[in-house]
């Protein structure tokens, strides 16, 4: 899968689906710090990319149709490992992506 970390996630995170294969790119990497949601979603639009957040408007903008494809993390004190493993159990559910829905809650009841 290719995703794209929001600035509010940690560089943790992008090494563990990294070494899984997956296609990862930061935000504070390709567009900088402080870059506007919209300019993400745009972004992670044009390159087809799911956003990994924790940043609720992105969940909010996702259901709107925007852009199909945010993974919402509500809790911040997940360590990066939990959502890595949290993501995988997702990506094992859906293996198609076209099935997804809009909006993936990261919550520990994946796993």
């Amino acid at each position: 899968m290719r995703f794209l970390l929001d600035e509010d996630t940690e560089s943790a995170l992008a090494r563990h689906l990294s070494k899984s294969t997956h296609d990862v790119k930061r935000v504070v990497d390709v567009l900088g710090s402080g870059t506007s949601d919209h300019k993400v979603m745009a972004h992670a639009r044009s390159t087809d990319r799911i956003i990994v957040t924790h940043d609720d408007d992105f969940a909010d903008t996702a259901r709107s149709d925007e852009h199909r494809g945010v993974f919402y993390c509500p809790n911040q004190r997940l360590p990066p490992f939990e959502i890595y493993r949290i993501i995988t159990a997702v990506i094992e559910a859906y293996p198609d992506r076209e099935a997804l829905p809009p909006v993936v809650f990261l919550t520990q009841e994946w796993l």
